[in-house]
């Protein structure tokens, strides 16, 4: 692990595309502004151990199960009419929300 010791406004740079300016130093909480390409996801450690979470119990959900747990929502569930698999999902984005 690197440790360095930074002043508000200086900045640290991973690569060539991510850099972090510290931003404040408020009774002992650091702001930081991350910049990074859309590309590269930014999350905190509890959110991204939330996310890995998920996944993981999404690889062991039952599809079946999973599609009528999704019933309700946006999203088109193919079936033998309308597709080749019937083991997959069309999550719909480009709706526009109420």
């Amino acid at each position: 692990m690197l440790v360095l010791s930074r002043k508000i406004g200086e900045v640290v740079t991973i690569g060539n595309a991510i850099t972090i300016t510290i931003l404040g130093n408020d009774r002992g909480i650091i702001r930081l502004g991350i910049e990074a390409p859309r590309d590269i996801p930014v999350h905190r450690k509890e959110v991204y151990d939330k996310i890995i979470e998920m996944n993981r119990q999404a690889a062991q959900t039952n599809i079946s199960a999973f599609k009528k747990a999704l019933v309700g929502l946006d999203i088109t569930i193919p079936t033998a009419d309308n597709s080749q698999q019937t083991d997959s999902l069309i999550l719909t984005t480009d709706k526009k929300q109420k």
